[in-house]
């Protein structure tokens, strides 16, 4: 943690705000992808460390991965971070924040009370001292060994679904894109439906 110099701030506390259900190991998603594009013991091996030969397949699932889950914060599903911050100047940078903001919520004091601010492009002005934001944010590129920002109450499968589309896109597989863009879209209706979730207001967006 840096110390407070009077430009910067510094992070007291930060912390995702979840809608319950289990984290999802991004490995696995990674996994039931390759199965079905039937390389899952060449996609395995590499992740393994046994083989190197998928190198560029395996990158590009799980960049296909960052995608799909990013699509689905940004489009769908809003994903919820708040972070307690203290500040001499009022100025908070959006780099300093603990994930990458998108939109802000609400900031409040150490009283709890919801407190204006004037957004500009790369930061943020609100009161000198303690503040808390609550704000949406994008999801940060993983590794096989993280977990996904989400946590589902319903089955992964979105996101193996939204991987395939990103992939089969990626590699000019039109006829089998389609395919997966259905189960995609039909999986994020009901995901939707389930989670009654609502698309992220413009008014705020950064």
């Amino acid at each position: 943690m840096s110390a407070l110099n009077g430009v910067g701030a510094v992070i007291l506390t930060s912390k995702k705000v979840f809608d319950g259900g289990m984290n999802m190991n991004v490995l696995d998603i990674l996994l039931e992808a390759a199965d079905m594009l039937g390389m899952r013991e060449e996609i395995s091996a590499f992740f393994s460390g046994d083989d190197d030969g998928y190198e560029r397949q395996a990158n590009q699932l799980l960049t296909c991965f960052h995608l799909a889950e990013c699509a689905l914060a940004l489009d769908y599903i809003p994903l919820y971070a708040e972070d307690e911050l203290m500040t001499a100047t009022g100025r908070l940078e959006f780099s300093e924040f603990s994930h990458a903001p998108v939109r802000i919520v609400e900031v409040k004091d150490r009283l709890d009370n919801v407190i204006p601010y004037t957004l500009y492009p790369k930061y943020l002005k609100a009161d000198a001292g303690y503040v808390k934001v609550t704000y949406a944010y994008t999801p940060s590129m993983k590794s096989a060994e993280d977990e996904s920002d989400f946590a589902m109450l319903t089955s992964p499968h979105v996101l193996v679904y939204g991987t395939l589309l990103q992939y089969c896109l990626a590699n000019g597989l039109l006829q089998d894109a389609a395919v997966w863009d259905k189960k995609w879209k039909d999986s994020v209706e009901y995901l939707c439906h389930t989670k009654k979730c609502k698309r992220l207001g413009s008014r705020t967006w950064l």
